[in-house]
């Protein structure tokens, strides 16, 4: 029996993408049936002016996530390389802390919250932190850098802990909630910013998706082909990490579904870079929608990052149980 083309496989992925999206955007505590949307009553104000936007967030911030996931994984050649592991979204958490502390929790400039604009700005230093600390180690391999970035997110950590400390009680919950990863910013805006990042790091991922396989094979085989190695990963490490930024400044930190859904679509299609791109962005977006919707179904809802918190130990423990027994056998 003939498979379907490859056209077709994306385009019914992608129909499934958006029925998901389309129906977890009606879950939640105060249940919403598709009559009460298109009525005008105040289940349809609750549906339009704040599920819609919230489940658009979701689903922008879950491709974002997804896409810099792949690409991290291709340049470090790790299976659990994500978006958080370079430091990026630890940083971005120290500037919300630090806004938290300076009472900047509800003030805006230009439309947009003085406390996203702060962890943005911070996610941004502490990619310049993580380069000069690659430097100074020595450069010329990957690995330094995802060490750089992970001794960067321990020191960021060390500063959340401390902003923690010093509040008082109400501004160490919003710390603590903040820093969990919540898609509860009633801000329309708020997809629109992330995706004016996400599309033309696509775009340049896609480009570069015969460097990203090389590189995925190794940096000697990258180089003997043509690849210019330096170049390719400092500039697709500050993509990802202006995506994240963006996302975690509009989010919180919402982790591991940069490091589950790669796999699982690299299950589906395989390790080609140009193919994985299209296939992770699509169900990222669906996954981290579900996941939102089944977070607001709860009797007391939950801010998102605890549902994939959840989600991604009993993932850590599938490929625990997966490499062990591929080792014994």
């Amino acid at each position: 029996m003939r498979r379907p083309s490859t056209a077709v496989q994306l385009g019914a992925l992608a129909a499934a993408a958006v029925l998901v999206i389309a129906a977890t955007s009606l879950l939640g505590y105060q249940s919403i049936g598709w009559r009460d949307v298109l009525g005008d009553g105040p289940r349809a104000v609750i549906y339009w002016g704040f599920r819609v936007p919230r489940t658009l967030l979701a689903a922008v911030a879950g491709a974002g996530l997804s896409v810099g996931g792949v690409i991290l994984q291709s340049i470090f050649r790790n299976p659990l390389a994500e978006p958080y592991t370079v430091g990026v979204a630890s940083g971005a958490a120290l500037g919300a802390a630090a806004g938290f502390l300076a009472g900047w929790g509800g003030t805006a400039l230009l439309g947009i919250p003085r406390l996203t604009l702060l962890a943005f700005a911070a996610a941004l230093v502490t990619m310049g932190v993580v380069y000069v600390v690659y430097r100074l180690c020595g450069r010329g391999q990957v690995t330094r850098l995802l060490l750089a970035g992970l001794c960067v997110a321990y020191v960021c950590s060390s500063g959340i802990l401390l902003a923690t400390y010093l509040g008082d009680r109400v501004v160490t919950n919003d710390i603590l909630v903040w820093t969990v990863g919540s898609l509860g910013l009633h801000r329309p805006r708020a997809a629109l910013e992330i995706l004016v990042i996400l599309v033309p790091v696509a775009l340049y991922a896609l480009s570069q998706h015969r460097a990203l396989d090389l590189l995925h094979l190794g940096e000697a085989l990258a180089a003997s082909r043509g690849v210019r190695v330096e170049a390719t990963l400092w500039s697709a490490f500050a993509a990802v990490g202006v995506l994240t930024a963006a996302i975690v400044a509009n989010c919180g930190p919402i982790a591991f579904v940069g490091l589950m859904v790669p796999h699982a679509a690299r299950a589906l299609v395989g390790p080609a870079t140009l193919r994985l791109l299209v296939v992770a962005a699509l169900l990222g977006a669906a996954f981290l929608a579900l996941c939102d919707g089944l977070a607001r179904s709860l009797v007391a809802e939950l801010p998102v990052g605890v549902v994939t918190n959840i989600l991604g130990a009993v993932f850590f423990l599938y490929l625990l149980a997966r490499g062990g027994n591929r080792h014994g056998a």
